[in-house]
């Protein structure tokens, strides 16, 4: 970001704090408490507390039935990620999950649960961990995750995968960091631009401005010039593969609107391999990859058997 542009952004700012003193609209026609409530999930979807108890309870069973190797990625004590192969996997298209949780909450250990679905169809499903806020910051979270990917590339053919097929997904603040990863010069990097053959990104957020007029600004505390780095959609030359966008109809409008704004840039570039919308909340929507049979598990294995 250049002077220009960062001034642009400071003042940005600035009007919008202004604004929302006088209860005036700071982004699109949201006002303070209705950017904050477009930014809350639980104000529209009040079963949430059950349906993360099923992350947790869907993923200690596959834990069982599908015991994962958990590896090291890097030295901190949350750099791991649980991998789950099928017998005898060789040569096998990878998917990595990156959790949700606001960047705040949950771990690899609810994230297991859509694992038999790429398990019982000839791919491997990796559970990524990472350390959450305030135990590290936005930046350093998404550099643990591409360290994660990269150490993917380097290692995953001794656990039977294909390091020319790997593919990644998210759900929400996982969702943005799986963008994130999507939009990363790994050429810089001195690994394969295209790195990452596929992309799931289910309710994500692709655009931190307005994530950043919202009260996750009091935890998450990015710069201007950090914000504009870790929005995936102000990233797009980055693109190197396919993506699908998946989202609920049952999702604050402003997510909604998220996913729509990026699937349709994506689309605009040739690189959307697909969108689509679930009659779901924002907490339901990753368990459509718990089940083969649902359009997004259909269109995700499609992606890594082409």
């Amino acid at each position: 970001m250049n002077r220009r542009a960062f001034s642009v952004s400071v003042l940005g700012l600035l009007l919008s704090s202004a604004a929302a003193r006088a209860g005036e609209a700071i982004f699109l026609d949201f006002d303070q408490d209705g950017l904050n409530e477009a930014y809350d999930q639980s104000a529209w979807a009040p079963n949430a507390p059950e349906v993360i108890d099923r992350y947790t309870t869907v993923s200690a069973e596959v834990r069982r039935k599908y015991p994962p190797r958990t590896e090291s990625y890097g030295p901190g004590a949350a750099e791991t990620l649980d991998i789950f192969t099928p017998a005898d996997a060789n040569g096998l298209p990878v998917m990595v999950f990156v959790h949700g949780g606001t960047w705040r909450l949950l771990s690899s250990a609810e994230a297991a649960h859509p694992a038999p679905t790429f398990v019982e169809n000839g791919c491997i499903y990796i559970a990524l961990n990472f350390d959450n806020i305030p135990d590290i910051r936005l930046p350093g979270m998404a550099m643990q995750c591409r360290r994660a990917m990269a150490w993917i590339f380097a290692n995953i053919a001794r656990f039977g995968g294909d390091q020319n097929r790997i593919f990644v997904s998210g759900h929400s603040s996982g969702g943005h960091l799986a963008g994130v990863l999507l939009t990363t010069d790994w050429a810089a990097q001195g690994l394969p631009a295209d790195l990452i053959k596929g992309g799931v990104l289910l309710s994500g957020m692709f655009d931190l401005h307005p994530v950043m007029l919202s009260s996750r600004r009091d935890y998450l505390s990015l710069t201007p010039r950090e914000t504009a780095d870790l929005s995936p959609i102000r990233h797009l030359d980055l693109v190197a593969c396919d993506i699908l966008v998946v989202y609920g109809a049952n999702e604050s409008p402003e997510f909604q609107r998220q996913s729509i704004d990026f699937a349709n840039a994506l689309a605009g570039m040739g690189r959307l391999s697909g969108r689509i919308e679930l009659r779901a909340n924002h907490f339901e929507v990753p368990e459509a990859l718990n089940s083969s049979g649902t359009k997004v598990a259909q269109a995700s294995l499609t992606m890594m058997h082409t």
